[in-house]
């Protein structure tokens, strides 16, 4: 068996193969595959995404502490109590259509819920606690990352592009994340996940402006849901 494929039954517990297949929304001979040969890069990501480990080490069994972030996902009411590490987050149920970066401002302290996050987390991604929020994300443009109904956790006060990160974008008004990549000349390539469905898209510096496309947020985590 190889080593990358026994790190994932040991972070999915009781869960049988076909389990995990249904989970990480993989074919069951894959998995199969995988046995033998080891996950590949893009299997990392999935399993990433569902059990909220590094897909670093998933792949090579390194920084397993350091990479691996746990968050907990039950939403705070009047009478919960916080953990030493944990701190709590504004957490926007939906998001206005159509939206524009002045929405958050608008929207600060209207909140439905608030979510946990460990302090830990945000020191390792440098984010002020006045800067992180939590947002359910919609639609499955890029799932298998980001999926349907899950939360992601971003930093509003980082909006520069760093080639292959995801970001909270504004684009015509619609709210979506997405990968972005820089271009010469002050362009932008938009890049989904599911690339099947959603071709990328690249904006010159003229259409940043006509398109009213802007960089809302960088996406530092994300929880998705069980299926």
């Amino acid at each position: 068996m190889h080593e990358s494929f026994q790190r994932l039954l040991e972070i999915a517990k009781e869960l049988n193969q076909e389990e995990i297949a249904r989970k990480i929304d993989e074919l069951p001979q894959t998995l199969t595959n995988w046995k033998r040969r080891g996950i590949s890069k893009a299997g990392a990501l999935k399993i990433s995404a569902a059990f909220d480990v590094s897909a670093n080490w998933i792949l090579t069994g390194k920084k397993q502490k350091e990479d691996s972030v746990v968050i907990s996902l039950k939403a705070l009411d009047s009478n919960s109590q916080l953990d030493i590490d944990e701190l709590e987050v504004p957490h926007y149920k939906e998001v206005s259509i159509p939206f524009n970066i002045s929405d958050f401002a608008k929207i600060k302290g209207k909140e439905k819920t608030k979510m946990r996050i460990s302090n830990s987390t945000l020191v390792k991604y440098n984010v002020a606690i006045e800067n992180a929020f939590a947002i359910t994300a919609t639609g499955d443009s890029m799932s298998p990352v980001i999926n349907n109904n899950a939360v992601v956790y971003v930093d509003l006060g980082t909006t520069n592009i760093i080639d292959g990160k995801i970001y909270a974008i504004s684009h015509g008004g619609l709210f979506e994340f997405k990968y972005l990549y820089r271009l010469p000349k002050g362009g932008v390539r938009i890049v989904s996940a599911n690339k099947q469905e959603y071709p990328e898209v690249i904006l010159t510096a003229e259409q940043v402006i006509e398109e009213e496309f802007s960089v809302i947020a960088y996406a530092f985590s994300v929880q998705n849901p069980l299926p």
